[in-house]
């Protein structure tokens, strides 16, 4: 992982700051250039221990997403896999619409790649076709060349007054 500012490998873990309103990861050297996120710090603080069986505060659940949706994406030709599929096991979309219990309608945008299934319909239809739809994400790779610190980065063009 790089700094957001200066460009260099962060060793250890990433400082998250507020510089002129906006969120960034930093390396420790530049993380005095803005202010703390503060939100950030107060979600890391550890809780009172729950006394068993009582469930956990809302907040802490919809603030992070689930790991299947952070490591998992849709394969880029789904829909001819979904119609190809679906066609193999003889089914009509009204057939398939009727088996994962969802509207016709949305069948045919899907496999018409005007609609992208949401987690839960993708399951779905994988466990109807048989097929295997969500892949693992594949971060994109820079060449090596530009790896360096030959490029301009953010802290190249901020300009900033030492108090």
């Amino acid at each position: 992982m790089n700094c957001e500012i200066c460009g260099s490998t962060i060793y250890g873990s990433p400082r998250r700051i507020i510089l002129e309103g906006t969120r960034l990861l930093v390396c420790g050297r530049c993380s005095g250039l803005g202010e703390p996120d503060l939100k950030v710090e107060e979600k890391q603080k550890p809780s009172a221990p729950r006394p068993l069986g009582t469930p956990k505060p809302l907040a802490s659940l919809t603030s992070r997403l689930p790991k299947e949706i952070e490591e998992l994406e849709i394969t880029d030709d789904f829909p001819r896999m979904i119609k190809k599929a679906r066609e193999k096991k003889k089914m009509s979309q009204e057939d398939l619409a009727r088996t994962i219990n969802e509207r016709l309608s949305i069948i045919q945008k899907i496999e018409l790649g005007k609609m992208t299934p949401d987690l839960r319909l993708t399951h779905a239809l994988e466990h109807a076709l048989r097929v295997k739809l969500l892949i693992p994400r594949k971060e994109p790779e820079m060449p090596e060349e530009r790896v360096g610190h030959s490029e301009m980065t953010l802290g190249d063009v901020i300009q900033y007054k030492k108090k």
